[in-house]
């Protein structure tokens, strides 16, 4: 089996994309739903959902930048062992550092932005 070339890379990486942010987005949708369902029939009983402490912070921020921090980071990694004929292992770990290396960038920038 030949090493894959920087179009098979791209394919296998939007699949993965996809397989995990469509279960992400139809959870984030289910309990969407269900907490405006659970207002409007409290709303119908006439109890006063103020006192509740459920109207809450409607910003709701998805790590969207986390998240393409590490896709990103992978996928430099992943062009990074494409141009470079390396050992395997060499491959793998340059895979992995590029990872490594985003998520730590992207928790440092959460952490700034969670502290604003």
């Amino acid at each position: 089996m030949g090493k894959l070339g920087i179009t098979e890379i791209i394919l296998i990486l939007f699949v993965i994309g996809i397989f995990i942010a469509t279960p992400l987005y139809l959870a984030w949708y289910f309990i969407r739903r269900a907490k405006v369902k659970e207002k409007l029939l409290l709303i119908e009983k006439g109890i006063d959902i103020k006192d509740l402490h459920l109207t809450g912070n409607n910003n709701i921020s998805f790590p969207w930048l986390r998240i393409g921090i590490i896709i990103t980071g992978t996928a430099l990694g992943a062009l990074l062992v494409a141009s470079i004929d390396l050992k395997p292992a060499v491959d793998e770990a340059l895979i992995l550092l590029f990872t490594g290396i985003s998520v730590i960038l992207a928790y440092f920038i959460g952490k700034t932005k969670d502290q604003k």
